[in-house]
């Protein structure tokens, strides 16, 4: 460990009789020994880990946990290591861009991979992208936002330079104090983005015990720069110092946990809102409540309801969609009711079905749900209420909220026409507003939707609904779905054909649009859980938050179309055959037309003078709003362009020599999917033996998934075993890999969690190049030629005499 040199301290003459100077102190540096720098590295991470712990008020669920987490670990871990070998802060630096570089390029760009290691440019390109969708999220998501990669690749990145960061104060300035305050930024930046919330010590008293056994790390070198304990005759004192500093320490953070409402301005509106504010009754978009309520850890009620039958207590409904891929509306403007409910469009046969609501636990709702379309209001609580007929939404008095233990009751028309009836209406937007979409819908939305309907021979707008909503209600239900690395959201959903209602409710609207249907999302609560049959009681809790589709066919209202196949199927299905089912999914599905239950009735509800549904495209005033973070993110985006600029000269360098922009044969794309195959392979653990063959490997894979997997690994092997003797192979057998390989691949993931995959395929990469490097180590040297190396594979074994 290098000493810095200090000049001697000046001395008197020797005639004057003076003591002799007191040693200069010496400078302070991290700990020397190896024990107590990996128990400071340890205290670093802590310190790191509790300063990320804030993101869960920012993202919905925990699937940012896993990348933002190896960001720390790594980015630290470079740090570490490369100070350990001696390497100097600019040089250190470049080795932790380069980890970035790799990490992210595995992460979230793997299909851009040349050889599969090797960034390229189209990787850059790819970052860029991926970037400006992030900032665009950031200026237009509302958190809790769900872990969409634009936003992860922007966490990573922050939470990559700062962990580095705070590792070098920590082991080359030895400044502990000056980290943590680096640390506290990570820390407090998540907590001025996401709404208010109770129980703050969840956050705060992690980081504070963190930092404190950072601090104490170095407090026995502290004490020998300042002196010796009290009360000890050496520094060996210096070790009561622990256990008497952790006790202070432990005794400060709880006194400053407990009194903290004690001091002046605690719990009182800030001098400066960031997050923003809005004049109007809808101040968050309900998409946004209905993904923090479905990964909520209260399972306890919200509402107890009794119904004469199962019914959707509908909040509202948003009829914009935008450029940011978010259904919304232009906010609520409620007047107070007087008598009856208004219409908001004329309606034809509907049931009629009374609703009593107690409220449990709707925390700060200023939304009353209701089921669509109400005729009537009363009870306590509806002395509050106004409604906006524009929506067909209730909302309640300025400054009013819904309180546990209040109840109104609500009589509502059902609209329910026969099938008859909706093949011969035309479906159409007086203005077009409601068949209006931006520029930037993905072109293969519409393209599917067109496809459904076709293949469907769907003519009229009601059947082509029913059909788009079949093959919507076929796909599979998740509240943690994969996110995809496009940068559009609908794009990824049709795609992995997997997510919750809003990504099913979003899309079959968008769908429905592009087919000039006017269509919007609807939100609200699905019927719940029946748990008196007698006394028609149901119980609602957080997880029947639902969003689903509504269609305008004028003349005959609003009608319910329900695309999710939620899977505790606590939802009602339309059919051809009955498009008001009085019985849920779960239940049975689809009940009989003529079914009513006692107390139902069925009229035609026209009103003599039905509200013409009315709407407008965003306002240029709504835009210029919407736009007040452009500057910023144009500011953010010029600098981090040129750190990008940099990353994209280096990953052209890294490629110069070929990658996947070549041209393969096809015996090289053959062995080319194998090595695929084997790279996930052994991202799961599995490995090849040295005498194992491509057709027992492949096989032994293919025991881990489906029997379509194994037919996949036979004809890869058989393939594979070809290229590796063959001179040439036609295409077809290429293109037949290929297709093989991604079969077998799909498989092996099926059973992984979406936010696992990557690491599987890191891992993977890391097996496959230390299996290339002890390869290398066994050859003689120049045994072969570096391009042979590379595309070199194990041989299958030869038959002997007892195989023949």
């Amino acid at each position: 460990m290098s000493t810095t040199l200090e000049p001697a301290p000046a001395r008197r003459p020797p005639s004057a009789a003076a003591p002799p100077p007191d040693p200069a102190p010496p400078p302070r540096a991290a700990p020397s020994s190896d024990t107590p720098q990996v128990l400071t590295l340890l205290a670093t991470l802590a310190l790191l880990a509790a300063a990320c712990l804030p993101l869960t008020r920012v993202f919905v669920g925990l699937a940012f946990l896993a990348p933002v987490f190896a960001a720390v670990l790594l980015s630290a871990g470079l740090s570490y290591g490369a100070r350990r070998y001696g390497l100097d802060p600019v040089t250190s630096l470049c080795v932790s861009v380069g980890g970035w570089v790799v990490f992210c390029s595995f992460a979230f760009f793997a299909d851009t991979l040349a050889l599969e290691v090797l960034p390229t440019p189209a990787t850059a390109e790819g970052a860029v992208a991926l970037w400006q969708r992030g900032l665009e999220l950031m200026r237009l998501r509302p958190a809790p936002a769900f872990a969409e990669a634009g936003l992860i690749f922007i966490t990573v990145t922050g939470v990559w330079a700062i962990a580095h960061a705070v590792e070098g104060m920590v082991g080359r300035l030895a400044a502990p104090l000056k980290a943590t305050v680096m640390a506290l930024v990570l820390w407090v930046v998540p907590l001025t983005l996401a709404p208010g919330a109770t129980a703050a010590w969840r956050w705060t008293v992690p980081f504070l015990v963190a930092a404190t056994a950072l601090l104490l790390a170095f407090a026995g070198d502290d004490l020998g720069r300042w002196g010796t304990w009290v009360g000890g005759r050496s520094r060996r004192g210096a070790a009561t110092l622990l256990p008497g500093g952790s006790v202070i320490a432990l005794v400060a953070i709880v006194a400053g946990t407990g009194l903290a409402g004690f001091l002046p301005g605690f719990g009182q509106p800030p001098w400066y809102e960031l997050r923003g504010s809005s004049g109007t009754t809808l101040t968050s978009n309900p998409i946004v409540d209905i993904r923090t309520r479905l990964v909520a850890q209260d399972t306890g009620p919200v509402m107890r309801v009794r119904s004469d039958r199962p019914v959707y207590l509908r909040v509202t409904s948003l009829d914009v969609y935008g450029e940011n891929e978010e259904w919304t509306n232009q906010g609520i403007d409620g007047a107070p009711l007087d008598g009856d409910v208004p219409f908001e469009v004329g309606i034809g046969p509907a049931a009629q079905v009374n609703v009593d609501v107690e409220v449990a636990n709707l925390s700060q709702a200023v939304l009353v749900p209701a089921p669509y379309q109400a005729l009537t209001v009363s009870g306590e609580a509806a002395g509050a209420f106004q409604y906006d007929p524009s929506l067909s939404t209730m909302t309640l008095d300025q400054g009013t909220t819904l309180e546990a233990g209040d109840t109104y009751t609500v009589s509502a028309a059902l609209p329910s026409p026969d099938a008859e009836q909706l093949d011969a209406a035309q479906s159409f937007s007086l203005d077009g507003a409601l068949t209006q979409l931006p520029a930037n819908v993905p072109p293969a939305v519409p393209a599917l939707a067109r496809q459904i309907v076709d293949q469907a021979g769907a003519a009229t707008p009601f059947r082509q609904a029913l059909a788009i909503q079949e093959e919507l209600r076929s796909w599979e239900y998740s509240t943690e779905p994969p996110q995809g690395h496009s940068g559009q959201a609908m794009e990824a959903f049709i795609s992995n054909r997997i997510g919750y209602c809003e990504q099913y409710a979003g899309t079959m609207a968008v769908m429905l649009r592009s087919l000039n249907i006017p269509a919007r999302v609807a939100v609200g609560y699905t019927p719940g859980e029946l748990v008196d049959p007698e006394d028609r009681a149901y119980v609602v809790t957080n997880a029947n938050a639902h969003a689903w589709v509504e269609v305008l066919f004028p003349g005959l209202g609003w009608v319910t179309f329900e695309p999710t196949p939620r899977s505790d199927g606590n939802v009602l299905v339309p059919s051809a055959a009955n498009l008001a089912p009085s019985i849920t999914a779960a239940q049975g599905g689809v009940d009989d037309p003529e079914r009513l239950i006692p107390g139902e009735e069925r009229a035609d509800l026209v009103p003599e003078d039905p509200l013409d549904r009315t709407n407008t495209a965003p306002s240029p005033a709504a835009d210029a709003a919407g736009s007040g973070g452009r500057n910023g993110a144009a500011r953010a985006l010029l600098l981090t362009g040129l750190a990008l600029l940099g990353i994209a000269v280096l990953a052209g360098g890294m490629v110069a020599a070929g990658g996947r922009n070549r041209t393969l044969s096809p015996v090289q794309r053959v062995l080319h999917a194998r090595t695929q195959t084997e790279r996930i392979g052994r991202g799961l653990g599995v490995a090849p033996a040295e005498s194992e063959t491509d057709h027992e490997y492949l096989h032994r894979l293919a025991r881990r998934s489906s029997g379509e997997c194994w037919q996949a690994a036979g004809a890869l092997a058989e393939a594979a075993a070809r290229a590796r003797y063959a001179t040439a192979l036609p295409p077809e057998s290429a293109a037949t890999s290929e297709d093989a390989a991604e079969r077998l691949g799909r498989g092996l993931l099926a059973g992984v969690p979406a936010w696992q995959r990557p690491l599987v395929r890191v891992r993977g990469a890391l097996g496959m190049a230390v299996a290339g490097l002890s390869r290398r180590r066994s050859q003689p040297s120049g045994s072969a030629s570096p391009a042979a190396r590379i595309l070199r594979r194990r041989a299958p074994r030869r038959p002997g005499i007892a195989d023949r």
